[in-house]
């Protein structure tokens, strides 16, 4: 009978760590499914929207600093980057002022796969909270903005 205790969480604060992780496993669930009509997924998308939020910067990102942004492996990064180019969704070339660093920007391509993408991707977000009622759903916003900010 001991054994069972362990795996039961000790406390809310646990109970609620341990929702907060089965709900992000459900939320890339959905938001893959519904990715995959386009042959993307979540974690590539995050990629293409990290290169348009840093599209106005003179310095394309490299390579090191998307896995650093986005809390992964500098080995993973390239292997996406890869499939990217492979797929006309951005562009690598290598730096005129640093031969040692390569430049990643998105393409046209790129930009037209995200405006196909976006809305289906809203609309699964929405649809996240479709139980909830709008007071409830601006609560939940605030109180995840707040346990957000203090593991960022």
């Amino acid at each position: 009978m001991e054994k069972y205790h362990i795996a039961v969480p000790p406390n809310t604060s646990a109970q609620l760590g341990q929702l907060l992780l089965q709900l992000a496993d459900d939320v890339l669930d959905a938001v893959n499914k519904t990715l995959e009509v386009y042959h993307i997924s979540e974690s590539k998308l995050s990629l293409l929207l990290l290169f348009v939020a840093a599209s106005n910067d003179p310095q394309s990102l490299q390579p090191s600093e998307i896995a650093e942004k986005l809390g992964i492996r500098r080995a993973s990064v390239t292997k996406q980057l890869i499939w990217m180019e492979k797929h006309q969704f951005i562009t690598r070339t290598i730096s005129s002022e640093d031969q040692r660093m390569i430049n990643v920007t998105i393409t046209e391509e790129g930009y037209q796969l995200l405006a196909q993408v976006m809305p289906h991707y809203w609309q699964t977000c929405a649809g996240l909270s479709n139980k909830l009622t709008n007071e409830e759903t601006i609560l939940l916003l605030t109180l995840l903005k707040k346990i957000h900010q203090t593991h960022s």
